[in-house]
């Protein structure tokens, strides 16, 4: 027996009303574990923008004397032990070559060296671009000098190799951050 189009059409709405039930269920049950894992994301971005080594069972804990710092113009985060700030973190944001890069710069307490950087998002092409996540990369971002600003590829910085773009993005985003927020860190303190 031939079952025509409206059983198919019917049979097709109620797979796709089923499944959808499922991801939107599944989605609603763990939003709460989705956010959680954004905030230790965004904690470890921190850390490692701190230049503080850590594990992932430790990132609470190192988290603790985080707080967020108190300005309007900016966001950005300072390590403190008791009423003394260790370290800054300073969040950019910036267009990649696809679409927004966003992450943490960490600066010293006395503003004359950069940290480290960390991203908590990117979307640049996987092995390309993509690879600004990678260790190697961030690292030639650690403990530069912030008198020797603007920094640029070639002095101690590669670029990655097929992905120029991305590259000079970051290296913009740096600059800008560091040229246009870290002055304005010494007047909060």
């Amino acid at each position: 027996m031939k079952k025509g189009y409206i059983y198919t059409i019917i049979f097709m709405l109620l797979i796709a009303f089923v499944f959808s039930a499922i991801l939107a269920t599944t989605n609603a049950i763990s939003k709460d574990k989705i956010k959680n894992n954004e905030a230790l994301l965004e904690k470890a971005a921190i850390l490692s923008a701190m230049n503080i080594e850590f594990t992932q069972d430790e990132i609470i804990k190192l988290s603790e004397n985080i707080v967020r710092g108190n300005n309007n113009e900016f966001i950005y985060y300072q390590l403190e032990y008791g009423t003394v700030i260790e370290k800054y973190a300073i969040y950019f944001e910036g267009a990649g070559l696809w679409g927004t890069i966003t992450g943490y710069i960490g600066v010293s307490n006395d503003l004359t060296t950069m940290l480290g950087i960390d991203f908590t998002y990117q979307n640049e092409t996987p092995g390309l671009g993509g690879r600004i996540e990678e260790k190697w990369y961030k690292d030639q971002f650690k403990n530069l000098l912030i008198l020797n600003f603007p920094i640029e590829y070639g002095e101690g910085i590669d670029a990655i190799t097929g992905a120029t773009s991305t590259s000079n993005a970051v290296i913009k985003m740096i600059n800008e951050t560091i040229n246009s927020k870290v002055s304005k860190l010494g007047g909060i303190q």
